[in-house]
Protein backbone atom coordinates (compact mmCIF):
# COMPACT_ATOMS: atom_id res chain seq x y z
CA UNK A 1 0.00 0.00 0.00
CA UNK A 2 1.13 3.30 -0.63
CA UNK A 3 0.47 6.43 1.34
CA UNK A 4 -2.45 7.65 -0.43
CA UNK A 5 -3.95 4.07 0.46
CA UNK A 6 -3.14 4.08 4.10
CA UNK A 7 -4.62 8.06 4.13
CA UNK A 8 -7.87 7.10 2.52
CA UNK A 9 -8.33 4.37 5.15
CA UNK A 10 -7.58 6.46 7.94
CA UNK A 11 -10.05 8.75 6.69
CA UNK A 12 -12.61 6.09 6.31
CA UNK A 13 -11.50 4.65 10.14
CA UNK A 14 -12.13 8.64 11.43
CA UNK A 15 -15.50 9.00 10.44
CA UNK A 16 -16.74 5.12 11.76
CA UNK A 17 -15.23 6.75 14.88
CA UNK A 18 -12.06 4.14 15.23
CA UNK A 19 -9.65 6.78 16.07
CA UNK A 20 -6.94 4.28 17.13
CA UNK A 21 -6.91 2.41 14.06
CA UNK A 22 -6.99 5.67 11.73
CA UNK A 23 -3.97 7.28 13.82
CA UNK A 24 -2.24 4.01 12.82
CA UNK A 25 -3.10 4.40 8.86
CA UNK A 26 -1.98 8.04 8.86
CA UNK A 27 1.20 7.40 10.92
CA UNK A 28 2.55 4.85 8.28
CA UNK A 29 0.96 7.37 5.06
CA UNK A 30 3.24 10.14 6.89
CA UNK A 31 6.03 7.15 7.83
CA UNK A 32 6.09 6.24 3.68
CA UNK A 33 5.30 10.30 2.96
CA UNK A 34 6.20 13.12 4.89
CA UNK A 35 5.05 15.32 2.19
CA UNK A 36 1.58 14.11 1.95
CA UNK A 37 -0.95 17.01 2.71
CA UNK A 38 -4.02 14.08 2.85
CA UNK A 39 -2.13 12.72 5.75
CA UNK A 40 -1.90 15.61 7.77
CA UNK A 41 -5.43 16.59 7.05
CA UNK A 42 -6.62 13.27 8.40
CA UNK A 43 -4.70 13.59 11.56
CA UNK A 44 -5.72 16.73 12.44
CA UNK A 45 -9.07 15.80 12.13
CA UNK A 46 -8.23 12.92 14.14
CA UNK A 47 -7.17 14.87 16.82
CA UNK A 48 -9.92 17.08 16.75
CA UNK A 49 -11.89 14.19 16.74
CA UNK A 50 -10.05 13.46 20.42
CA UNK A 51 -10.36 17.24 21.69
CA UNK A 52 -6.44 17.65 20.59
CA UNK A 53 -7.48 20.98 19.12
CA UNK A 54 -4.11 22.90 19.37
CA UNK A 55 -2.38 19.53 17.67
CA UNK A 56 -5.03 19.83 15.06
CA UNK A 57 -4.82 23.41 14.54
CA UNK A 58 -0.82 22.28 14.00
CA UNK A 59 -1.75 19.52 11.37
CA UNK A 60 -4.23 21.71 9.49
CA UNK A 61 -1.37 24.27 9.30
CA UNK A 62 1.18 22.16 7.78
CA UNK A 63 -1.48 20.64 5.23
CA UNK A 64 -1.90 24.20 4.24
CA UNK A 65 1.48 24.97 3.39
CA UNK A 66 1.55 21.37 1.36
CA UNK A 67 -1.47 21.91 -0.29
CA UNK A 68 -2.02 25.84 -0.39
CA UNK A 69 -5.06 26.38 -3.18
CA UNK A 70 -6.94 23.58 -0.76
CA UNK A 71 -9.74 25.17 1.08
CA UNK A 72 -10.82 22.53 3.25
CA UNK A 73 -7.61 22.96 5.69
CA UNK A 74 -8.35 26.60 5.67
CA UNK A 75 -11.83 25.80 6.43
CA UNK A 76 -11.73 22.56 8.96
CA UNK A 77 -8.43 24.93 10.75
CA UNK A 78 -11.41 27.57 11.70
CA UNK A 79 -13.60 24.83 12.72
CA UNK A 80 -10.65 23.57 15.51
CA UNK A 81 -10.37 27.38 16.40
CA UNK A 82 -13.89 27.88 17.08
CA UNK A 83 -13.69 25.14 19.62
CA UNK A 84 -11.01 26.93 21.35
CA UNK A 85 -13.26 30.22 20.92
CA UNK A 86 -10.93 31.43 19.20
CA UNK A 87 -13.57 33.58 16.82
CA UNK A 88 -11.49 36.30 15.35
CA UNK A 89 -8.74 33.57 13.71
CA UNK A 90 -11.61 31.48 13.08
CA UNK A 91 -13.10 34.26 10.82
CA UNK A 92 -9.49 34.88 9.23
CA UNK A 93 -9.64 31.31 7.99
CA UNK A 94 -12.76 31.12 6.42
CA UNK A 95 -11.59 34.25 4.34
CA UNK A 96 -8.88 32.55 3.47
CA UNK A 97 -10.91 28.95 2.73
CA UNK A 98 -13.32 31.21 0.26
CA UNK A 99 -10.82 33.53 -0.94
CA UNK A 100 -9.49 29.97 -2.60
CA UNK A 101 -13.07 28.62 -3.07
CA UNK A 102 -16.05 31.68 -2.91
CA UNK A 103 -18.55 29.27 -3.52
CA UNK A 104 -17.61 26.62 -1.00
CA UNK A 105 -21.23 26.45 0.87
CA UNK A 106 -19.48 24.38 4.11
CA UNK A 107 -17.35 27.23 4.37
CA UNK A 108 -20.39 30.04 3.44
CA UNK A 109 -22.22 28.62 5.78
CA UNK A 110 -20.00 28.03 8.57
CA UNK A 111 -19.18 31.99 8.23
CA UNK A 112 -22.30 32.36 8.31
CA UNK A 113 -22.85 30.13 11.94
CA UNK A 114 -20.20 31.97 13.64
CA UNK A 115 -21.53 35.45 12.80
CA UNK A 116 -24.93 34.21 13.60
CA UNK A 117 -23.32 32.90 17.31
CA UNK A 118 -21.24 36.70 17.09
CA UNK A 119 -24.81 38.64 16.70
CA UNK A 120 -23.62 39.57 13.98
CA UNK A 121 -26.98 38.76 12.32
CA UNK A 122 -27.08 40.92 8.86
CA UNK A 123 -23.72 39.49 7.77
CA UNK A 124 -25.23 35.77 8.47
CA UNK A 125 -28.21 36.41 6.37
CA UNK A 126 -25.67 37.16 3.38
CA UNK A 127 -23.94 33.89 3.95
CA UNK A 128 -26.81 31.58 4.08
CA UNK A 129 -28.33 33.47 1.40
CA UNK A 130 -25.02 32.83 -0.54
CA UNK A 131 -24.96 29.22 0.31
CA UNK A 132 -28.60 28.91 -1.01
CA UNK A 133 -27.77 30.25 -3.90
CA UNK A 134 -24.56 27.51 -4.52
CA UNK A 135 -27.40 25.13 -3.06
CA UNK A 136 -30.73 25.52 -2.75
CA UNK A 137 -31.32 22.48 -0.67
CA UNK A 138 -28.48 22.95 1.91
CA UNK A 139 -30.87 22.14 5.22
CA UNK A 140 -28.46 24.38 7.83
CA UNK A 141 -27.95 27.38 5.77
CA UNK A 142 -32.21 27.03 5.11
CA UNK A 143 -32.34 26.53 9.63
CA UNK A 144 -29.94 29.22 10.38
CA UNK A 145 -31.14 31.73 8.22
CA UNK A 146 -34.27 31.08 10.18
CA UNK A 147 -32.75 31.70 13.56
CA UNK A 148 -31.21 34.56 12.05
CA UNK A 149 -34.41 36.06 11.24
CA UNK A 150 -36.16 34.67 14.37
CA UNK A 151 -34.04 36.79 16.50
CA UNK A 152 -34.20 40.31 14.32
CA UNK A 153 -37.97 39.55 14.90
CA UNK A 154 -39.31 38.48 12.00
CA UNK A 155 -41.21 35.76 13.29
CA UNK A 156 -43.29 35.54 9.67
CA UNK A 157 -40.17 35.55 7.69
CA UNK A 158 -38.30 32.90 9.99
CA UNK A 159 -41.37 30.43 9.73
CA UNK A 160 -41.30 31.01 6.13
CA UNK A 161 -36.87 29.66 6.37
CA UNK A 162 -37.94 26.92 8.86
CA UNK A 163 -40.87 25.38 6.44
CA UNK A 164 -38.06 25.10 3.77
CA UNK A 165 -36.01 23.45 6.30
CA UNK A 166 -38.40 20.99 6.13
CA UNK A 167 -38.99 20.51 2.72
CA UNK A 168 -35.46 19.87 2.36
CA UNK A 169 -35.55 18.00 5.65
CA UNK A 170 -38.78 16.18 6.70
CA UNK A 171 -37.15 14.09 9.13
CA UNK A 172 -35.77 17.12 11.86
CA UNK A 173 -36.89 16.63 14.98
CA UNK A 174 -34.80 20.33 15.43
CA UNK A 175 -36.94 22.39 12.43
CA UNK A 176 -40.06 20.94 13.83
CA UNK A 177 -39.06 22.48 17.19
CA UNK A 178 -37.77 25.34 15.73
CA UNK A 179 -40.76 25.82 14.13
CA UNK A 180 -43.21 25.54 16.97
CA UNK A 181 -41.28 27.77 19.10
CA UNK A 182 -41.80 30.49 15.99
CA UNK A 183 -45.51 29.05 16.04
CA UNK A 184 -46.19 29.41 19.85
CA UNK A 185 -44.56 33.08 19.39
CA UNK A 186 -46.90 34.31 16.54
CA UNK A 187 -49.86 32.99 19.06
CA UNK A 188 -50.50 30.06 16.32
CA UNK A 189 -50.80 27.32 19.37
CA UNK A 190 -52.36 24.62 17.73
CA UNK A 191 -50.15 25.42 14.78
CA UNK A 192 -47.41 24.59 17.50
CA UNK A 193 -48.58 22.06 19.45
CA UNK A 194 -48.48 19.88 15.76
CA UNK A 195 -44.80 20.72 15.25
CA UNK A 196 -43.94 19.89 18.90
CA UNK A 197 -46.18 16.47 18.68
CA UNK A 198 -43.90 15.96 15.51
CA UNK A 199 -40.97 16.92 16.95
CA UNK A 200 -41.30 14.29 19.71
CA UNK A 201 -42.34 11.47 17.22
CA UNK A 202 -38.88 12.03 15.96
CA UNK A 203 -37.04 12.78 19.28
CA UNK A 204 -39.32 11.63 21.95
CA UNK A 205 -36.77 12.59 25.10
CA UNK A 206 -36.65 16.19 24.13
CA UNK A 207 -37.47 18.12 27.32
CA UNK A 208 -37.82 21.55 25.55
CA UNK A 209 -40.67 20.12 23.38
CA UNK A 210 -42.39 18.10 26.17
CA UNK A 211 -42.40 21.13 28.35
CA UNK A 212 -43.47 23.96 25.25
CA UNK A 213 -46.14 21.30 24.08
CA UNK A 214 -47.79 20.89 27.52
CA UNK A 215 -47.84 24.48 28.32
CA UNK A 216 -50.00 24.94 24.74
CA UNK A 217 -52.07 22.36 25.68
CA UNK A 218 -52.94 24.21 29.12
CA UNK A 219 -53.54 27.73 27.16
CA UNK A 220 -55.65 25.90 24.67
CA UNK A 221 -57.62 24.29 27.47
CA UNK A 222 -56.75 21.15 27.77
CA UNK A 223 -55.42 20.16 30.61
CA UNK A 224 -55.59 16.63 31.23
CA UNK A 225 -53.49 16.30 27.97
CA UNK A 226 -51.12 18.82 29.69
CA UNK A 227 -50.46 16.95 32.56
CA UNK A 228 -48.79 13.98 31.07
CA UNK A 229 -46.45 16.30 29.34
CA UNK A 230 -45.30 18.07 32.34
CA UNK A 231 -44.76 14.63 33.79
CA UNK A 232 -42.44 13.48 31.35
CA UNK A 233 -40.66 16.48 31.41
CA UNK A 234 -40.01 16.34 34.70
CA UNK A 235 -39.27 12.63 35.00
CA UNK A 236 -36.20 13.43 32.16
CA UNK A 237 -35.08 16.28 33.72
CA UNK A 238 -35.96 16.15 37.82
CA UNK A 239 -34.60 19.88 38.13
CA UNK A 240 -37.16 21.24 35.71
CA UNK A 241 -38.83 23.43 38.05
CA UNK A 242 -41.26 24.89 35.24
CA UNK A 243 -42.30 21.42 34.85
CA UNK A 244 -43.70 21.12 38.20
CA UNK A 245 -45.58 24.25 37.93
CA UNK A 246 -46.98 23.34 35.14
CA UNK A 247 -48.57 20.00 37.19
CA UNK A 248 -49.44 22.70 39.86
CA UNK A 249 -51.44 24.81 37.70
CA UNK A 250 -53.53 21.55 36.56
CA UNK A 251 -54.19 20.59 39.87
CA UNK A 252 -55.02 24.20 40.92
CA UNK A 253 -58.03 23.79 37.95
CA UNK A 254 -59.27 20.71 38.78
CA UNK A 255 -59.59 22.04 42.33
CA UNK A 256 -56.90 20.37 44.64
CA UNK A 257 -55.38 22.91 46.55
CA UNK A 258 -53.37 20.23 48.43
CA UNK A 259 -51.47 18.90 45.02
CA UNK A 260 -51.07 22.01 43.53
CA UNK A 261 -48.90 22.71 46.78
CA UNK A 262 -47.00 19.69 46.32
CA UNK A 263 -46.09 20.49 42.70
CA UNK A 264 -45.06 23.82 44.33
CA UNK A 265 -42.97 22.55 47.00
CA UNK A 266 -41.34 19.83 44.56
CA UNK A 267 -40.73 23.24 42.17
CA UNK A 268 -38.83 25.21 45.10
CA UNK A 269 -36.90 22.32 45.81
CA UNK A 270 -35.76 21.35 42.11
CA UNK A 271 -34.68 24.68 41.17
CA UNK A 272 -31.77 26.78 41.35
CA UNK A 273 -31.31 29.65 44.07
CA UNK A 274 -31.20 32.30 41.45
CA UNK A 275 -34.37 30.92 39.87
CA UNK A 276 -35.89 33.65 37.98
CA UNK A 277 -39.85 33.02 39.33
CA UNK A 278 -38.68 31.91 42.92
CA UNK A 279 -40.13 34.81 44.64
CA UNK A 280 -43.50 34.37 42.28
CA UNK A 281 -43.81 30.65 43.03
CA UNK A 282 -43.62 31.08 46.69
CA UNK A 283 -46.12 33.77 47.00
CA UNK A 284 -48.33 31.01 45.29
CA UNK A 285 -47.65 28.46 47.40
CA UNK A 286 -48.54 31.14 50.74
CA UNK A 287 -51.76 32.48 49.40
CA UNK A 288 -52.71 28.33 48.49
CA UNK A 289 -51.61 27.57 52.01
CA UNK A 290 -53.73 30.04 53.32
CA UNK A 291 -57.09 29.20 51.07
CA UNK A 292 -56.80 32.29 48.95
CA UNK A 293 -55.60 30.31 45.80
Amino acid sequence: MEAHDYSTRARERQESGDLQGAMRDVEEALRLDRRHAEAFHVRAHIRRDRGQFWRAIRDFKRAAKLAPQDYRNFYCRSCARRLRRDWKTALRDLGEALRRCPTAAPALNYRGFLLLELGRLDEALDDFARVLEVDPDHFEAAHNRGVCLERKGDLPGAEAAYTRSLEIRPGSAHAFRSRGNVRRDRRDLEGAVGDWTRSLALEASNVHATYQRGLALLALGHPDLAYPDFTRAAEMDPRHADAYCGRAEVWRRRGSRADAARNLEAALAAAPRRWARRREVEADLRALRGGRA
